[in-house]
């Protein structure tokens, strides 16, 4: 976390836009159905607005916190915008911005109650982001579970009912294991339920097992949100059953809360090096692997679009787990910015899937031939999502795949390259068939594509009503422009990369002596020198300065991969023996250094 701490009441200002819109929803006459539902979406521009207008004091480093309440010494609830925290919220309130647009026409009865249940989501959720600690962190994501809930019941179905119950129970028995998890945490943990940058927890506070139990508690709480298996059983049921909009949610951000509830917990709760010691990063990397490819197969099986969607989704979030598992600087780069990637494709394709849904009466990919022709632009930017989510360059998908690969790699554990493999090619398998349907299959014809060949006319600008369309656009447009020019200020590169750089660096560390003897040679016997200025400098610029301590060691903490120089600067009444300056000390992402060769002063 950040040292460069501001107070600042912006955060809580997104947190009540959404509260604004509520009001309007309630207060406003039923006879203004339209402008009560454009100023819900102005309501969700003014939020993502507020957010964006924080990007450029978190691209220099800031930290933006404000207090809200005190429950008892050492447990309150506190906001705190870092780095990580901004970019959940960034995607989550675009995400919600274009979702909401898109609901305007979409949603046709108790549009009061969706829009309403919408806003509280989307408050709470920017609660989820902006959380100081895990106490506030777990409050906003129980409260996410309820203002949920009746987005997938929305439709009022036996169907929708059954997933709505399904989707509480699961959720209620993760905020149980969630409860445990912080309580024994506040305990074995000295209290100390902030986020750390390099995490909180350690062997000192806890043994190995109290520890463990505290870790996997955590990993199964919110691995329901992030559907992984087997803890994923209310996710294939909610999405076919809730509004497309709502899918678009729950997949493209509500899942993404549980996901970002294990970034917090790895990075800074525990910590990579206390991950590392306990061993436990073993099992998530299993579990996120048989995930991935287990939830595609069933993908392969369901011929419901939405229920296929969701099996998708199950599989690719679980990307997100496998790159923190990897404890491996490019693999947390790749999880982590994957958060914003599915999104951006997931959101898509669900949203896709309820403009065919609207206009075709279709569920079912078996029904969806010549689609294609009727609806060009949805099903164009339908396949440029399922491309990407495929892995296909230039898009976000290979932004994702790539980085996995070389975090595998740099793990030295090359089989989850196999994983992410296999994963591309069932992919391919249970997306490239939809495609063929909705383009080169058209009523009439049989299983083989014979029989009626009267290839349906192709028809641009009917297809749906503009606020269904534009979303689709610019998320598509995104899918591809995001998967170009990647390092743009503002998109996930230029917000994760820095983050996980700090977590990831290496230490830097080697010994100042005093010249006891005189002769320019270090001797074991020679003591060490306190007090003594050592600069590291990249490129001719000071990046890290220290004093050495009493035993005569400086250290510099998470330095980044370079060539750096090293340099002793000696005070008054001291001079050098020999050469100030060592050259070319290079560093490599998560490998600490020893600098060999000491420096010697001479009082």
């Amino acid at each position: 976390m950040s040292d460069n701490s501001t107070f600042s009441v912006i955060p809580l200002i997104a947190m009540l836009l959404p509260w604004v819109s509520l009001v309007v929803i309630v207060a406003m006459p039923k006879k203004a159905k339209q402008l009560r539902l454009w100023l819900c979406f102005l309501g969700t521009v003014a939020t993502f607005g507020v957010v964006l207008s924080l990007l450029p004091g978190i691209l220099d480093g800031n930290t933006y916190t404000i207090k809200l309440a005190s429950v008892v010494q050492g447990l309150e609830m506190r906001l705190s915008v870092d780095t990580l925290g901004y970019y959940f919220s960034l995607i989550l309130s675009f995400i919600w911005m274009l979702t909401t647009l898109y609901s305007i026409s979409y949603i046709d009865h108790k549009e009061n109650r969706f829009f309403a249940f919408m806003a509280l989501c989307e408050s709470f959720l920017l609660g989820c982001a902006f959380s100081a600690n895990m106490f506030t962190y777990f409050i906003f994501y129980e409260m996410m579970t309820f203002g949920s809930y009746p987005l997938i019941i929305h439709e009022e179905t036996a169907m929708a009912r059954r997933a709505g119950y399904k989707y509480l129970v699961y959720a209620i028995a993760a905020g149980t294991v969630l409860f445990f998890a912080i309580i024994a945490h506040y305990f074995w943990g000295d209290g100390q339920l902030g986020f750390g940058q390099y995490g909180v927890l350690s062997l000192e506070f806890a043994g190995r097992a109290a520890l463990t139990t505290i870790f996997f508690a955590y990993l199964a709480g919110f691995g329901v949100k992030a559907a992984i298996m087997p803890l994923h059983g209310w996710v294939p049921d909610a999405h076919p059953a809730a509004p497309s909009p709502a899918s678009a949610l729950l997949s493209g951000v509500i899942l993404k809360a549980g996901a970002f509830g294990i970034v917090r917990v790895v990075f800074n709760v525990f910590g990579v090096e206390l991950m590392r010691e306990l061993n436990v990063f073993i099992v998530m990397a299993v579990l996120a692997c048989i995930t991935i490819v287990v939830a595609s197969v069933f993908a392969l099986t369901q011929d419901n679009l939405k229920r296929r969607l969701a099996y998708s989704s199950i599989g690719q979030v679980s990307y997100i787990i496998l790159g923190l598992a990897m404890l491996a600087q490019d693999g947390a780069l790749g999880g982590v910015m994957h958060i914003t990637h599915h999104a951006l494709m997931k959101g898509c394709l669900f949203l896709c899937a309820g403009v065919i849904l609207v206009k075709t009466g279709k569920k079912n990919i078996s029904e969806m031939k010549g689609v294609g022709y009727k609806l060009p632009i949805t099903m164009i930017c339908f396949s440029i999502c399922a491309l990407a989510m495929m892995g296909t360059p230039p898009s976000v998908g290979f932004i994702t795949k790539w980085l996995l690969g070389s975090g595998s790699l740099e793990a030295g554990l090359p089989v989850y390259i196999v994983v992410l493999l296999v994963s591309a090619l069932l992919n391919a398998a249970y997306f490239l068939p939809i495609i063929y349907i909705a383009f080169f299959r058209w009523e009439g014809d049989d299983e083989e594509g014979h029989g009626d060949t009267h290839r349906p006319k192709l028809v641009f600008g009917k297809e749906a009503d503009h606020k269904l369309v534009v979303p689709l656009v610019i998320l598509s447009a995104l899918v591809i422009i995001v998967g170009i020019w990647v390092t743009v200020p503002g998109f996930p590169y230029s917000l994760v990369n820095p983050a996980v750089e700090d977590i990831y660096g290496s230490n830097v560390s080697g010994h100042v002596y005093e010249d006891e003897n005189g002769n320019g040679i270090y001797d074991d016997d020679d003591p060490g020198v306190a007090g003594v200025t050592v600069q590291l400098s990249l490129d001719g610029e000071v990046v890290a300065s220290t004093d050495s301590d009493e035993t005569g060691l400086y250290e510099f903490e998470k330095i980044e991969e370079g060539t750096y120089d090293i340099e002793v600067i000696t005070g008054a009444g001291m001079s050098a023996v020999g050469s100030t300056l060592i050259r070319g000390v290079k560093v490599t992402s998560n490998e600490d250094v020893i600098v060999e060769r000491p420096f010697l002063v001479s009082p």
